[in-house]
């Protein structure tokens, strides 16, 4: 029998590293599946919601694009490491975890923050207004007579902007209840795309078309927004009107609700 060195190491075994397969906690496994339950469930929710209580364009667009999710099955009991290992002892694996370098308490934490029970149609209301804030468009600062008529005013000087300039023609057009001076007027269009084309044609012909330049309050145009996003509209705005004025040319101007460096600035007016 050849002897042992006390201190020789023992070559690990090549068949061990191919024969093991990878083994994730289960409670860790179970904190994932509990997770990709309650969003399955939201989400099953959210469509019952918006089928029965959407717009009937609304129910139209969401029953052809998005179907239904089957509930998931029950998540398997643990199988007892025992029966998976061989007569070798297990190897020791990092513990499963969500995301890079995240930790179990995140995953408890993650799934601790979801609702034991959502309410379904605040969250189609929810849906509801954002699918109809992203194909709308907001013009400020329009003179506003505030009679009976006035969405009927808008329309027209909307419509005449639009076919004068081979632009969409909105669908409806009315004015936020404020109490601003001019109250801020919202358009409607069929989808996001003629919003965004009639928003860049706007910008495109505000200071050469007589409709609109013979308006002395200047009018201006934007998509509409989200609270939080007005209050980064405002804190932007008041930046660059600060600092222009500051500097007594334009060195900053708005990109949507953000402010740019203005790469051919002008005197300041």
């Amino acid at each position: 029998m050849v002897p042992t060195e006390p201190n020789a190491k023992k070559r690990p075994r090549a068949s061990l590293e191919l024969e093991q397969p990878d083994i994730a906690a289960y409670t860790d496994l179970k904190l994932l599946y509990d997770h990709v339950s309650s969003l399955t469930s939201v989400v099953i929710q959210l469509r019952e919601a918006v089928l029965e209580h959407g717009s009937a364009k609304l129910k139209e667009k969401v029953a052809a694009t998005c179907e239904s999710m089957p509930v998931l099955a029950a998540l398997g009991l643990p199988i007892p490491a025992s029966s998976i290992a061989s007569s070798e002892p297990l190897l020791t694996l990092t513990p499963f975890t969500f995301g890079l370098n995240a930790k179990p308490s995140y995953a408890s934490a993650v799934a601790s923050s979801l609702p034991a029970r959502s309410d379904p149609v605040s969250i189609a209301k929810v849906a509801v207004s954002m699918l109809e804030k992203s194909s709308r468009a907001v013009i400020e600062r329009l003179p506003d007579s505030k009679d009976e008529h006035q969405d009927q005013k808008d329309l027209a000087f909307c419509q005449a902007i639009a076919q004068g300039n081979s632009l969409p023609t909105p669908l409806k057009v009315h004015r936020h209840p404020c109490n601003s001076r001019y109250r801020p007027l919202k358009l409607q269009f069929n989808n996001k795309g003629e919003r965004d084309t009639f928003i860049s044609g706007f910008n495109r012909i505000r200071r050469s078309d007589t409709s609109i330049t013979a308006i002395e309050t200047s009018p201006r145009i934007r998509r509409d927004l989200t609270l939080d996003e007005l209050k980064t509209l405002r804190t932007s705005r008041k930046f660059v009107y600060d600092e222009n004025k500051k500097a007594g040319k334009t060195n900053f101007i708005m990109s949507d609700i953000f402010y740019k460096t203005n790469p051919n600035p002008r005197p300041f007016v």
